[in-house]
């Protein structure tokens, strides 16, 4: 039926059968108590009472309708899946399990200088940036030559290793990875594992949301971390953090021109702010951050480069903290206190919102932001806006232009696209998308200027 697919699928010697079933989500009663006799999906504020076919009301009509557009689409969003799934069977050498991964686009994670690639063999995916990637205590590894349930990977923060799930195995043996993974890298003091997806409004573990395998105890687990001769402070109990990312933000401040206004709404640490202080000549840079913590964080920061003595602004003036201010709060509060046109570059690195966001999402997909952020450019800025996309979406992602597009139409002004990529994975097929765009003019004057 609809709901059970079979693909046939040959790679070299052997012949793969694969059944894929599951249930779309259409359970629903045929008619209701309060309309019996009248069909399936009737809705009484639909009826066409001025035509159609006898013994066919408006409402079952257009509801019948919609019901056909709804599972057409998820129908035909299954098979794409099923034809790139093939697709990699199809070049599958018997045995090379993690080839398949990489071909299909399964094993999302974006590599980087932050990110460690263990030499161990592998059955599962691996870390995902925003800890959506299917259930932590699913396997995530093989035992390697050293006998211990080493993972694929894991990441370094400042001096700490962080694994995405907890090491298979007892106490002792959990001891004995963190353990092996600290001795490949002196630099690292300590190494933790998560316990629970990123779920706490901040995107954070919580206070128990990491567990310490290895090295001195330190609670809470605070760390300096260093990228591109820039440092900043990561509480990792209570903060988000993305190490790899790291690629991102240097493509960010290398945007940033002279004697700029720079506004960067959900800072989160404060990255992308102190690379931008550090490495420009931006007039002013202003951070915006809900979390206390995070916000904390970024102003322990912003003390750390006046002592910085590799950091040189170019040209004199300001040195760069004096150039960097704080605002602890929500966006939404704060946005509209800020004066209007008065920004030339917005970051926006907004965080993902759960089964709110991505192309199943049921939320507005950070309308509301856009809506409040948008007043405050200048002609001619430019804005760096972070969505969530699935992979069948790129790489126009479409759905993000749109959402963009119709925010700016009803505000009155005229945008064009700069670019828009990929930047990071989130979860199996699920990606964190950048989209760079410019405000080009404002409709209303150039209607009457026209």
């Amino acid at each position: 039926d609809g709901n059970n697919k079979n693909q046939q699928c040959k790679g070299g010697g052997p012949r793969y059968l694969v059944a894929i079933w599951g249930d779309e989500g259409l359970d629903m009663p045929l008619s209701l108590p309060t309309s019996p006799g009248k069909g399936l999906f009737y809705n009484p504020d639909d009826d066409d009472d001025g035509g159609g076919d006898e013994g066919c009301d408006g409402g079952t009509a257009n509801m019948a309708q919609w019901l056909s557009q709804l599972v057409n689409e998820r129908h035909a969003r299954n098979w794409n899946k099923i034809d790139r799934f093939a697709k990699a069977l199809r070049g599958l050498e018997e045995g090379d399990v993690d080839a398949v991964e990489q071909n299909s686009g399964i094993n999302g994670a974006i590599h980087d200088i932050n990110r460690v690639e263990l030499d161990v063999q592998s059955d599962t995916n691996g870390y995902h940036d925003d800890g959506m990637g299917g259930a932590l205590n699913s396997p995530r590894s093989k035992k390697g030559s050293s006998g211990l349930p080493i993972p694929r990977s894991y990441d370094v923060v400042g001096d700490v290793a962080v694994l995405n799930s907890i090491p298979e195995g007892d106490e002792e043996t959990q001891r004995k990875v963190g353990e092996w993974i600290m001795s490949r890298n002196k630099a690292m003091k300590i190494c933790v594992a998560r316990t629970n997806p990123l779920s706490t409004s901040h995107r954070s573990p919580g206070a128990g949301g990491l567990i310490q395998l290895a090295g001195p105890p330190r609670d809470p687990i605070i760390t300096s971390h260093h990228e591109y001769g820039v440092k900043c402070v990561v509480d990792l109990q209570q903060t988000f953090f993305s190490p790899r990312m790291a690629p991102e933000r240097l493509r960010l401040s290398q945007q940033v021109a002279r004697g700029e206004r720079v506004l960067v709404v959900f800072a989160g640490v404060g990255m992308e702010a102190l690379q931008i202080v550090a490495r420009t000549e931006a007039k002013e840079v202003l951070a915006i951050e809900r979390n206390e913590v995070a916000a904390e964080c970024l102003r322990r920061a912003r003390r750390m480069l006046e002592r910085n003595k590799t950091i040189v602004v170019p040209g004199g003036g300001k040195g760069a903290e004096e150039r960097l201010s704080v605002m602890q709060g929500d966006a939404l509060e704060i946005l509209p206190t800020l004066e209007r046109a008065s920004f030339d570059r917005i970051i926006a690195p907004r965080p993902k919102e759960g089964a709110l966001d991505g192309d199943m999402g049921t939320g507005d997909a950070g309308k509301e932001f856009l809506v409040a952020m948008l007043p405050l450019l200048k002609l001619k800025s430019e804005v760096h806006w972070y969505d969530f996309a699935a992979d069948h979406e790129l790489p126009d992602c479409q759905r993000t232009r749109e959402t963009v597009q119709s925010v700016c139409q009803n505000l009155g002004l005229e945008m064009e696209v700069i670019h828009i990529a990929k930047v990071g994975s989130v979860a199996k097929r699920q990606f964190r998308v950048c989209m760079d765009f410019r405000i080009t003019g404002n409709l209303v004057s150039d209607a009457i200027s026209g």
